[in-house]
């Protein structure tokens, strides 16, 4: 009897619990601003990049990836086109948004539709502080094989994406801010004068 007490109707809700608490996270994050510390690790766990900046998310469409340390990028999706400035290269890439976002770890957090039509979620559990699910693409188009988010009280706390060589990148967010009015201008790009433009646009 306890094995048809702990059977299928029961591990079928237990996932369903999981899948809403995730859901529930994603769907706070239309209006917010957070900043963010980024590492990337080698296939060792050796750290080879460590960088940090602030994230403005407007759903659907619109956000503003800047890293201010160690070196200054922007990256703004206007909802047509997505631009990448390197600031010490002087350089601007542009290209339609939907193609610039596929693989960009952002891609999670802008998506408003349920995460389940293209990710298998499945529950990691409680670690330290924060709430783990695993989120396992459906196709194999994108580049990251696994996806994991951290959840503090339905709140989105960190990510880790990891590639198919090993490789892993840890976002970690602090004072993110739900229901933010955002200035237009916070993801609007008109390129500097005597910078190099390069790309297609949408």
């Amino acid at each position: 009897a306890l094995l048809t007490q702990l059977g299928l109707p029961v591990l079928a809700q237990a996932q369903a619990d999981v899948e809403a608490r995730l859901n529930a996270a994603l769907k706070k994050l239309d209006n917010v601003t957070a900043d963010f510390k980024q590492t990337v690790l080698d296939d060792q766990k050796k750290i080879v990049q460590q960088s940090s900046g602030r994230v403005a998310i407007s759903r659907p469409g619109k956000f503003s990836w800047i890293y201010t340390s160690p070196y200054e990028q922007k990256i703004i999706g206007d909802g047509v086109e997505l631009w990448v400035y390197d600031v010490e290269l002087d350089q601007v890439t542009v290209k339609p948004i939907e193609a610039g976002l596929a693989n960009a770890p952002i891609m999670i957090l802008m998506k408003q539709s349920d995460i389940t039509a293209d990710f298998t979620v499945s529950e990691v559990g409680q670690r330290k502080y924060l709430y783990w699910v695993s989120l396992e693409p459906k196709t194999s188009e994108l580049e990251f094989s696994q996806v994991y988010i951290g959840l503090e009280n339905e709140v989105v706390k960190a990510m880790e994406l990891r590639d198919s060589f090993g490789q892993s990148t840890q976002i970690v967010f602090e004072n993110l801010r739900t229901n933010v009015v955002h200035r237009p201008e916070t993801f609007t790009f008109v390129p500097p004068e005597g910078v190099d433009v390069f790309g297609v646009g949408g």
